[in-house]
């Protein structure tokens, strides 16, 4: 569906070279919903406008349905943008025309009929929710009116890819989850590919199916969503994970209450992650049935992405260090992560001869 190999883009201004994207290569499937994540100048934004050529690449290819884009004239160019919409973080709407006289505005070459503009623009409008706010201006709407707008004007040419800037970054929590919800049925609706870039790994938790993350102009981490949230390789993408999961502001609210963490010598603190059959295994009562070693859990969650549960345990282990070395293996053993935490909440290495 969409192919990008070994994409550069370098920005030369009087004083410096900047290497914006540093040899991208990635492929989006049809029907994907793709997130891209990553901090600011990471590159993501520059990186998701070479798939419509918004931002011509230094080198590389950009392959859509099989067209190489570069190579295309403007004519050909022209028409295969029209099947690539896209919405940005402030919708960049046109103030002085109605809701309608914006979903419309794509339409006004193509050849369709003023009562066929019409149909559409009522269909679309419908579509996102919007139906009764035809010739409200946008100046009338909330944040998340306005971008309900920007993605039905979007949707106008019937694109077969939707690319998203930010979209929802500019939106509360509440308002986002309803954008989200939009895509999500859109994605399943109309088949349609979504690319989405983010600085949010919450974003990408609910709503993608893939994930790439970036930093300083490179792909430092790719792969479906499950994988990359449950095996991490790359410490970046830890970072946002933790985020996500809300692992880091429990382990710094357990930090502010130093009662909780006050471990004897046959205490470990651990971060346990269990994943689909995991997570409907009664593994912890098993630990003191079978090892003698009690767990204490100070925090726990469990997500469900792309229909597999995921858990997120912050526990106390006690018990003598044999029988716990022993309660360890038997977790991972059932496919359970776990990661030994010290009293500064840093992650250890798991070491039978030390126990912190």
């Amino acid at each position: 569906m969409i192919e990008l190999k070994n994409i550069d883009v370098t920005f030369q201004n009087k004083t410096q070279t900047v290497q914006a994207v540093k040899d991208v290569s990635l492929v989006v499937d049809q029907g994907d919903i793709y997130g891209i994540v990553g901090y600011s100048g990471a590159g993501k934004s520059t990186l998701v406008r070479t798939i419509n050529l918004l931002q011509r690449p230094t080198s590389g290819e950009v392959i859509v349905h099989g067209q190489r884009l570069v190579d295309l004239p403007p004519k050909e160019l022209r028409a295969s943008r029209k099947k690539i919409g896209m919405i940005f973080q402030h919708f960049n709407l046109m103030r002085s025309r109605t809701v309608a006289g914006n979903v419309a505005y794509p339409l006004r070459k193509s050849g369709l009929t003023k009562q066929e503009i019409n149909q559409k623009v009522d269909e679309l409008l419908e579509l996102v929710g919007l139906a009764d706010k035809k010739n409200t201006f946008p100046s009338q709407l909330s944040g998340g009116q306005k971008q309900r707008v920007a993605i039905a004007r979007a949707l106008a040419n019937d694109p077969e890819v939707l690319l998203c800037d930010e979209a929802t970054s500019a939106l509360d929590p509440k308002t986002t989850n309803s954008i989200l919800e939009l895509l999500k049925d859109l994605n399943k609706k109309l088949n349609l590919t979504i690319v989405i870039i983010t600085h949010e790994m919450q974003v990408v938790k609910e709503i993608c199916n893939k994930v790439a993350v970036m930093e300083n102009g490179e792909v430092v981490e790719k792969g479906d969503l499950v994988s990359i949230f449950t095996a991490p390789k790359n410490q970046l993408t830890k970072e946002f994970i933790n985020t996500a999961t809300h692992i880091d502001q429990a382990l710094d609210k357990l930090a502010k209450h130093p009662t909780l963490l006050q471990l004897s010598k046959n205490d470990v603190l651990a971060n346990i992650t269990y994943v689909g059959e995991s997570t409907s295994s009664p593994l912890i009562a098993t630990l003191y049935a079978q090892f003698g070693v009690v767990t204490n859990i100070l925090y726990g969650n469990v997500e469900i992405l792309q229909e597999t549960p995921i858990g997120n345990l912050i526990v106390v282990l006690s018990g003598e260090p044999a029988q716990r070395e022993k309660a360890i293996a038997y977790l991972e053993s059932n496919d359970v992560t776990v990661k030994l935490l010290d009293h500064n909440q840093k992650v250890v290495a798991f070491n039978k001869e030390k126990v912190v």
